[in-house]
């Protein structure tokens, strides 16, 4: 589903740490501790991106026009075209070209909003495979269920957490994936792909720990701004997003 165009990201100078450290241990806590300093000034871009912005708008609304009783239609103002017949890899599909149309037609494509397009789709992908065990047989009502059971603060906040754990994943992966496949063999950091595997599983667990942090803000902000008013793109591009990534970034730095 879509295009992935992920080319180039900001480079520090601590990615150059990051290397050295890996030739010397397979401790992926240790590693991740230089590799948080070298994705700051990525992370610092992503809270200003529009793309990225855009990106989790539309996470966000998706799971909450499951609420309505118009779930199709909520779903077809923000740009998914679906019929009462239609399935979850029907809803899933529909949001991934709505993404992408979105950041085409608004020259916000980057290679961080990409990222975050990907993320999304996993995610709500990940949210309704834990519900029915498969991402076949399911109708369009039966995924509007599945979604709903997240509309609450405790719910909202794990796929939020996901999301942006994920997300984070993705980021660092970026890098280290490039650079990982030099210190797989005999007398190297990874004997085996395999136990390079293990080390992208530790990282992964690592950056899931470190959401945590968002958990709560990522269910209530959503919920009590849907209340007060609505939720805009401007809203969460200037509201949500920005406080988000600063509350992961305070946590890299603490761990």
């Amino acid at each position: 589903m879509g295009h992935i165009r992920v080319g180039e990201l900001p480079r520090t100078g601590y990615w150059k740490q990051v290397i050295n450290k890996l030739g010397l241990t397979d401790d992926p806590a240790a590693i991740a501790a230089i590799t948080a300093k070298a994705a700051h000034e990525g992370l610092d871009l992503a809270k200003h991106d529009s793309g990225v912005a855009h990106v989790i708008y539309l996470f966000i609304k998706t799971i909450l026009s499951s609420k309505s009783k118009r779930f199709i239609q909520k779903l077809k103002y923000l740009g998914m075209e679906l019929s009462t017949t239609g399935s979850l890899l029907d809803v899933i599909g529909e949001f991934d070209k709505a993404v992408d149309a979105q950041l085409l037609k608004s020259r916000q494509r980057s290679d961080l909003a990409e990222m975050a397009r990907l993320t999304a789709v996993d995610t709500l992908t990940e949210i309704c495979q834990q519900q029915t065990k498969s991402l076949f047989g399911n109708d369009i009502q039966q995924t509007q269920i599945y979604f709903r059971k997240y509309t609450s603060k405790k719910l909202f906040g794990i796929a939020g957490r996901r999301f942006f754990g994920k997300f984070l994943y993705r980021f660092l992966d970026y890098h280290l994936s490039r650079e990982l496949a030099n210190h797989v063999g005999l007398e190297r950091t990874h004997a085996t792909i395999h136990e390079c595997r293990e080390f992208k599983y530790a990282m992964e667990r690592h950056c899931i720990e470190t959401t945590l942090i968002i958990k709560d803000f990522s269910g209530a902000w959503p919920l009590v701004t849907e209340f007060r008013g609505g939720i805009t793109a401007e809203t969460v591009r200037t509201k949500f997003v920005p406080i988000a990534f600063q509350k992961i970034q305070s946590e890299l730095q603490k761990r």
